[in-house]
């Protein structure tokens, strides 16, 4: 289950990072707070990897329902979009991997009217990612956590069985 959710919590954050990284190189309005933790309190990581402190891995696992529930809803939102225009959701992810890929190429040559409603539904579901990443950014810091932290903290449970299994027990049920 632990790995679904990172793997669902992480495919949107990880497709929103470039945002959330460059909004966490922003300047911040207000100081940064270091958590004056003591070692005992701290999950010691491999060398080279970050340290993270299990009031950081509550906040993290706090966030994670919420984080779920608006990536599901600006999915859903997404998919609405998509089967509301003359393209399918397959031929949309299709034109969408063709874009991203130069190697990838469509199974049939893109219409002007498929590149019109591409381009329209791509616009409008951007416009759901912007609003995706910053309500993500609200949670998040509401859990105590700033965008850049938490991504830190991501990668390293996604390197670390040990804390995975950790922050699969504190994830709050429903």
């Amino acid at each position: 289950m632990l790995k679904q959710l990172l793997k669902g919590s992480s495919v949107l954050v990880l497709l929103l990072a470039g945002n959330l990284s460059a909004l966490a190189q922003a300047p911040e309005s207000k100081p940064q707070t270091q958590l004056s933790q003591v070692p005992e309190a701290q999950v010691e990581q491999p060398q080279g990897q970050t340290t993270v402190s299990q009031e950081e891995l509550q906040q993290f696992a706090s966030v994670i329902p919420s984080l779920q529930e608006i990536g599901q809803a600006s999915q859903q939102r997404s998919v609405q979009i998509i089967e509301q225009s003359p393209l399918s959701v397959e031929r949309f992810q299709e034109l969408s991997e063709a874009q991203q890929s130069p190697e990838a190429q469509p199974s049939s040559p893109v219409t002007p009217e498929e590149e019109q409603s591409f381009n329209q539904v791509a616009s409008e579901i951007q416009l759901i990612q912007q609003e995706t990443l910053s309500q993500q950014e609200e949670v998040v810091r509401a859990g105590g956590l700033e965008p850049n932290r938490f991504n830190e903290i991501l990668v390293a449970i996604q390197q670390d069985p040990a804390l995975q299994q950790q922050v699969q027990q504190l994830i709050p049920s429903n």
